[in-house]
């Protein structure tokens, strides 16, 4: 077998190294006992002492080499800036026509491989120290933890890796271990495309420079560790800083985005369950999907599964996966080959999948498994509140449409109604008016309790009317010059008519010389209607106030309306602008509980507000306060 071992000490410094190669002592020449030959035994040492003085400048000038290299491999923070300085570096050196690192975890398994190769076709996919059917020279430098050195490939072919390097076009090689405070690391392979090109000088070479690429790899992967980490801190903070944010598709298109850029991958998407039960891609980031992909992507990739179940699924290699999982055309016509997903759980219920795709072989870790159950956890928070606001939004829709159809048959309700009503107030004043014939006394006592009620219910539908009208934004403002003098004489009949049927007292308490209002006077006289009414309405006895004042020094007016009647209860002060809303304990009570209602839709229209004031059994007072000029 054309192949040799050599003894091999991790712990050995380069300096070490050195020694060994520079301390071949030379043996003293056995000169004869009699004459010696002083002259040939001065060319002899001359000789040897150039031959000494120029290994010893190769050495040092090595030994440099290494040493910058080692510095220049150690600064840098990326594995793959690591290995490409080494590859740089050892040219002029040793032969190196093709190179391959690769890195292992600590129970020895394969978890990574950097190749520089001059043929496209010696790629990773095909490498047997990536996928081995049988064992190959990464295992074995790694078990025995000693240098292995090919002299030619095509005279033996113990590993698989000789019939590839051969195929190649490679005919030597060598195996060394990366070792790093008694752990091996990885592993270095450099071939050349001649036979018996490496010996106990490169060997020693590369081994001291191994040294240095064991360092410069860990200081280069925990480097990544901690930019991957902060990375990872950052994307979850932010994505729990935003988890209200009730926009679900963007929210869920950050997230794959985000989770591309960390992964490295060249595909990330959410999968989420529809009502129907059907799962549907809601973001995807990394590629544009046409629809035959997309609904090949959407049946092949088959999350459904991991959701059933609730738990990860791994798979290194799509080709190579036999079993059940994402598979056939999909792979085939994205070139996908290595996949991560994890279940989206809601309340112990899998309702979607986070998924990360690979182009290349890529060897997810347990910490890629669960950062990325993290995200699918923050995400479930967000879709759990982005699915309820669509929820209420959806009841919202429904109930602004019950109550637009209800507004909208009420109105019909109350015109139909006011029509016939309109008739029988009509026909009751010719009576009235002793068109039909006398009357007598209690016929007319009759005929003004009937025209009372008519103008009770004649309020009501107008309540209703107006009130719908509110609703379907069908309410026109007119803005005018108004004196408020003329709507208080408009009112007096009204009022007049009330007190002579309560028999309480009625006290104007108007402040002269009021400014002229810019306003709605047919909703103010409203406003002051609604509120004399209900004054009337609910004191038994007593009086009622009506008070109007000017505040110039905030440029409004005030109406006030004040009663001793039942008042309102504390609890009841909040619910009394609620459309049919009627005070409990009220046995005087009438109408459909609108009129505050429309009281207040009209302030809202003419910039006004309300306040009110009540103590039960003592009276309540509503202030109205209205601006010279209602402000845009």
């Amino acid at each position: 077998m054309s192949s040799w071992h050599l003894s091999w000490d991790g712990s050995a410094s380069p300096s070490r190294v050195w020694r060994r190669l520079g301390s071949s002592a030379s043996k003293v020449p056995k000169g004869a006992r009699g004459v010696v030959n002083y002259g040939f035994m001065a060319r002899a040492s001359i000789t040897k002492a150039a031959q000494r003085k120029r290994t010893a400048d190769s050495n040092l000038q090595w030994q440099k080499a290494i040493s910058h290299l080692g510095r220049a491999m150690v600064s840098k923070l990326s594995l793959d800036a690591v290995f490409r300085e080494f590859a740089v570096g050892i040219k002029g050196y040793v032969p190196c026509d093709r190179i391959a690192i690769s890195r292992v975890d600590r129970q020895d398994k394969l978890t990574g491989l950097f190749l520089i190769s001059p043929f496209p076709q010696d790629s990773l996919d095909n490498d047997p120290e990536f996928s081995p059917r049988e064992e190959n020279v990464t295992q074995w430098v790694v078990r025995e933890r000693k240098p292995f050195i090919r002299e030619d490939t095509s005279v033996a072919r113990d590993f698989e890796t000789d019939e590839h390097l051969k195929r190649m076009g490679f005919r030597s090689y060598i195996g060394l271990p990366l070792v790093l405070w008694d752990r091996v690391v990885g592993s270095l392979h450099v071939a050349s495309n001649k036979t018996k090109a490496y010996g106990k000088r490169e060997s020693a070479f590369l081994e001291s420079v191994a040294e240095w690429l064991a360092i410069a790899m860990e200081n280069a992967r925990f480097s990544q560790q901690t930019h991957r980490l902060l990375e990872e801190q950052g994307v979850l903070h932010q994505l729990t800083s935003e988890i209200n944010v009730l926009d679900l598709d963007a929210l869920l298109q950050r997230l794959t985005k985000e989770v591309l850029n960390i992964f490295k991958a060249d595909c990330a998407l959410v999968r989420l369950r529809e009502p129907n039960g059907s799962f549907r891609i809601r973001a995807i980031s990394g590629m544009e999907l046409a629809p035959y992909h997309e609904a090949s992507l959407e049946s092949q990739v088959q999350s459904s599964s991991l959701i059933k179940d609730c738990r990860p699924l791994l798979i290194r290699d799509l080709k190579q996966h036999n079993a059940s999982g994402p598979k056939g055309a999909v792979v085939e016509t994205l070139g996908f080959r290595s996949y991560l997903g994890v279940p989206i759980v809601l309340k112990g219920e899998g309702i979607g999948a986070l998924v990360v795709l690979s182009r290349t072989v890529k060897d997810f870790t347990g910490r890629d498994v669960f950062f990325l159950q993290q995200l699918a956890a923050e995400a479930a928070v967000a879709i759990h509140h982005a699915l309820l606001f669509e929820e209420l939004k959806r009841l919202n829709g429904d109930l602004e449409q019950a109550n637009q159809e209800s507004s909208q048959f009420l109105a019909r309700l109350a015109h139909e109604l006011k029509t016939p009503l309109t008739v029988i107030t009509g026909l009751l004043e010719i009576i009235n008016m002793r068109a039909t014939g006398a009357l007598t006394e209690e016929q007319k006592g009759s005929l003004s309790k009937i025209q009372d009620q008519c103008q009770t219910l004649l309020r009501m539908l107008n309540d209703l009317l107006n009130l719908s009208r509110i609703r379907a934004g069908a309410i026109p403002l007119d803005i005018s010059p108004v004196i408020i003098d003329e709507i208080l004489k408009s009112l007096e009949p009204l009022v007049a008519e009330l007190q002579r049927k309560s028999g309480l007292k009625v006290v104007w308490d108007i402040e002269p010389n009021l400014p002229i209002l810019t306003t709605d006077g047919a909703k103010v006289e409203t406003i002051l209607c609604n509120l004399i009414v209900n004054a009337f309405k609910y004191t038994a006895k007593g009086e009622v106030r009506i008070r109007i004042e000017n505040r110039p020094a905030s440029g409004s007016v005030a109406l006030v309306v004040e009663d001793t009647g039942r008042g309102i209860a504390p609890e009841e002060l909040p619910k009394i602008f609620e459309g049919y809303h009627q005070v409990r304990s009220t046995d005087t009570a009438q109408g459909v509980g609108l009129g505050l209602t429309i009281v207040k839709k009209y302030l809202e229209l003419i910039k006004g507000e309300i306040q009110v004031r009540s103590q039960p059994g003592k009276g309540s007072s509503f202030q109205v306060i209205l601006p010279h000029t209602p402000q845009a």
